[in-house]
């Protein structure tokens, strides 16, 4: 019965690690494709600028090159797409901070959650074993 309870538990620590770790992943590709191009073509870039230094690629160039050497897709196309693109992973980004602060939290507290079985387990003199 508390081996049965003690496994569920650990699995359920276990699918909130996982969901956290991707939750992560997401949150950093977000970034990548959403507030940072902004603020870099936005702020950095232009305040570089105004400091002599050489005028740098700004982020939208560094897609463009990437995505028109792949051949995936038009200027045309990319220069309609990229501002939605940036907006929609800014709000996602958003999305996934929230996320992974409240994942996170589900994960420490499923772990709690075994620990507190595995010493009831101990104290009670079942060691784990059924």
């Amino acid at each position: 019965m508390m081996g049965d309870e003690l496994h569920l538990r650990q699995r359920r620590y276990r699918a909130h690690w996982r969901a956290y770790a991707i939750i992560k992943r997401m949150r950093w590709v977000t970034l990548v494709l959403g507030p940072f191009p902004i603020i870099w073509d936005s702020i950095i870039a232009p305040a570089l600028a105004q400091f002599g230094l050489p005028d740098i690629v700004t982020m939208e160039d560094l897609a463009q090159a990437i995505v028109f050497r792949s051949g995936w897709i038009s200027q045309e196309t990319f220069e309609t797409y990229w501002p939605h693109l940036n907006n929609v992973c800014t709000l996602l980004f958003l999305v996934f901070v929230f996320w992974t602060i409240r994942k996170k939290r589900a994960a420490k507290d499923a772990a709690q959650d075994v620990v507190a079985l595995e010493q009831r387990m101990a104290i009670g003199g079942l060691g784990g074993v059924e």
